[in-house]
């Protein structure tokens, strides 16, 4: 098997020297870059090589322990994330109260984890992800275990969200830095690895913005690209009306965030992806627009509202999509970026 990773031989490089010389084995990584291109499984790998059973290349994907933490059963190497299990009496699984965070309480749990020998493994492996999801508190009481963990313990921090983090934080680990995937290379494995038609395949490596596995995703539940779709006609539908629709949007989607947090981050994704292609047609990089089944409409809004006009709109979502990472209100948030939004007839700089 080996690590099985596409687009990212940087970083596997850097993994793979620190499994093949262990003096070069740190006890913390950050892996850090954009959503859906591999950090996840990446970490997984680094779990199975370091406790690989093979004598040649690692990992094997065969043995026992490989196979075991490929399906989440290995007691020593764990997945820590938002909604996790603690060991506090009124509240152990927070999967059951909509938790957005990673706890204290999780974090407690964790020390006594790696305070512990592991039970058959050269290394006990733990991943946090999304790191980012850490309260303020659960990182402060995670610094020392972060900074001195057991010998025996590696640590794999995993964001795309690096500068939520806390400097005291990203400082303890060593980064391995993930990028997106180059469109050619998520098309051709879209076709040879997980069989898809040619033309479908090209259309999911544009829309993908680099990352293969949102690519693989959505090729393998249409529904993705239908509610991709679906945004893009909303934003349509607002950018041709009112205030009052805009509040009305803004409202919907602000109520949503609490509970599914996921779907507004990515209704937020598809506004930026949108823009960004009306600036690229705008600044006559046409070729280079993702949507290309909606040209027309990118060339009416790039004449319409300009290369100034796409750029605010930009900073706009980008604003509120960092206003909601910082726990601001949701439909506030929301509000203010719709308000910041050109208006139609009123081309931006003009």
């Amino acid at each position: 098997m080996t690590w099985d990773i596409i687009g990212q031989e940087r970083a596997i490089a850097v993994l793979r020297r620190a499994v093949e010389d262990e003096s070069r084995l740190s006890h913390a990584y950050l892996f850090a870059g954009p959503e859906h291109v591999g950090k996840a499984t990446a970490a997984r790998r680094f779990a199975q090589a370091l406790n690989c059973e093979a004598d040649g290349d690692r990992p094997c994907g065969e043995c026992r322990t490989c196979r075991l933490i490929a399906e989440d059963k290995y007691a020593d190497v764990e997945f820590v994330g938002v909604g996790g299990i603690c060991e506090e009496t009124e509240h152990r699984d927070h999967s059951a109260d909509g938790s957005r965070d990673i706890r204290i309480c999780q974090i407690r749990r964790l020390q006594k984890v790696v305070s512990r020998a592991p039970f058959e493994a050269r290394y006990r492996v733990i991943i946090i992800d999304p790191a980012d999801a850490l309260t303020q508190d659960a990182a402060n009481a995670f610094l020392k275990t972060l900074e001195e963990p057991p010998p025996s313990v590696v640590l794999v921090l995993i964001t795309a969200r690096e500068a939520a983090l806390r400097e005291t934080v990203r400082s303890r680990c060593r980064r391995v830095g993930f990028s997106g995937v180059p469109r050619a290379q998520i098309e051709a494995a879209l076709q040879e690895r997980w069989q898809a038609e040619p033309e479908l395949a090209s259309r999911l490596a544009r829309l993908a913005q680099g990352r293969l596995g949102w690519a693989v995703a959505a090729l393998e539940d249409e529904r993705l690209l239908i509610d991709r779709d679906e945004v893009i006609d909303e934003i349509e539908t607002l950018l041709a009306g009112g205030d009052e629709e805009r509040f009305g949007y803004a409202a919907s989607l602000g109520a949503r965030y609490p509970r599914d947090p996921a779907t507004v981050r990515s209704s937020l994704a598809v506004w930026e992806a949108w823009w960004g292609d009306v600036l690229l047609v705008a600044a006559g990089q046409e070729s280079l627009a993702a949507e290309t089944e909606r040209l027309d409409t990118l060339r009416s809004h790039a004449a319409q509202y300009g290369v100034a006009g796409a750029v605010t709109a930009l900073n706009a979502v980008a604003d509120a999509r960092r206003h909601l990472e910082e726990h601001a209100s949701p439909t506030l948030a929301l509000e203010v970026m719709l308000l910041e939004l050109p208006r139609a007839g009123a081309r931006a700089g003009s």
